[in-house]
């Protein structure tokens, strides 16, 4: 049941013989419908002000979804970002992996081609080696054959090519 403040103030008693007194009734009356009144108002406010705190609280909540939705794609988005980080280190160990192992192989094939080099270079040596051995034996044998043989030198002869070398020298002038 509400009561307003106009209720209390049209309020009417009975008046019976030993009653009260009607002035102090009214005057009470009176006073209560003016706390009431103020109590009617203050009630209004309250109502407003917490229609506004209702709505505060409705704008923050919102708020802190929107930023717990932020937090959330902010860590998948850094879960994302380690993650393709950690793929792409893995890639770039694999390239350097594969890098470094064509260099192994380019630098394992150099080594084989140097040592094949190597190879028949000292076998190219060897043979000359052989082949000036032979060469020099070949000649140390001709030469003791010379020893050997003695050579009887005409004085005629000497002349003679003596002559062959000044008449060339004449042609060639």
């Amino acid at each position: 049941m509400n009561i307003t403040p106009l209720d209390i103030r049209k309020q009417i008693f009975k008046k019976s013989f030993r009653g009260y007194d009607q002035e102090e009734v009214q005057a009470f009356l009176e006073m209560l419908a003016t706390e009431v009144e103020h109590l009617n108002g203050e009630n209004i406010e309250l109502k407003e002000h917490l229609n506004v705190l209702q709505s505060e609280v409705h704008h923050y909540q919102s708020i802190e979804q929107t930023l717990q939705e932020m937090l959330r794609t902010a860590q998948q988005t850094a879960e994302e970002v380690k993650e393709n980080g950690h793929k792409e280190a893995r890639l770039i160990v694999k390239e350097a992996e594969i890098r470094s192992n064509r260099a192994i192989e380019k630098a394992r094939t150099q080594v084989h081609d140097i040592r094949t080099e190597l190879v028949e270079l000292q076998n190219q040596r060897d043979m000359f080696l052989s082949k000036f051995k032979a060469l020099v034996q070949v000649q140390t044998d001709f030469l003791n054959q010379l020893k050997g043989t003695t050579f009887d030198v005409v004085k005629e002869d000497i002349p003679k090519i003596e002559d062959d070398a000044t008449d060339q020298d004449d042609e060639d002038a």
